[in-house]
């Protein structure tokens, strides 16, 4: 955990779409340690989110996909890190055409300020209220991005103090 002053802050280390890839994530988590706080996966695969966990002891928030099949796992998670709520979901049960309107609805009935979700392989960033954010895809992105995941770090209790920077798992980009 960062301390800014008096107020602690928290940071996680998020990524979506893994297919079970997770080379990179070891790496980076090898080359940062004690970086992060907890990992969060919004699904595709779920497991590997678990398996990264345990490997780092390191707590975990995630949720499984369209291609997981594991009857155990969480469609999603919802837990509060410092008087924040936070929601993470696939959000494969949703078009594309009306994913984002169907994911503020969600967070509203969740009482979240935040969701974290995945399955379009596209990272997505747009703070606010409610904050979403998807980190891209580990394994086959799409729409020519890069392959990305995200620290993100907040401050206690204040949710405009999100910020969001980018992991490329390129190392061109």
């Amino acid at each position: 955990m960062v301390s800014f002053g008096r107020v602690r802050a928290m940071k996680y280390l998020v990524f979506s779409d893994t297919h079970g890839h997770t080379e990179f994530l070891h790496q980076w988590l090898a080359q940062h340690p004690g970086t992060v706080d907890g990992l969060v996966s919004a699904g595709d695969f779920y497991r590997d989110g678990q398996e990264l966990a345990e490997a780092w002891g390191l707590p975990y928030f995630g949720a499984q996909g369209n291609n997981d099949n594991e009857p155990q796992s969480p469609w999603h998670t919802i837990w509060t890190a410092h008087g924040l709520r936070f929601g993470v979901i696939h959000s494969h049960q949703w078009s594309l055409d009306d994913r984002i309107a169907k994911l503020e609805q969600w967070v509203e009935e969740q009482g979240c300020h935040a969701v974290i979700f995945g399955h379009s392989h596209v990272r997505l960033y747009r703070p606010g209220t409610p904050t979403l954010l998807n980190p891209g895809a580990i394994f086959r992105p799409r729409n020519n991005e890069p392959r990305t995941c995200a620290l993100v770090t907040f401050k206690e209790g204040l949710q405009d103090s999100l910020q969001v920077d980018w992991i490329y798992a390129d190392p061109k980009n």
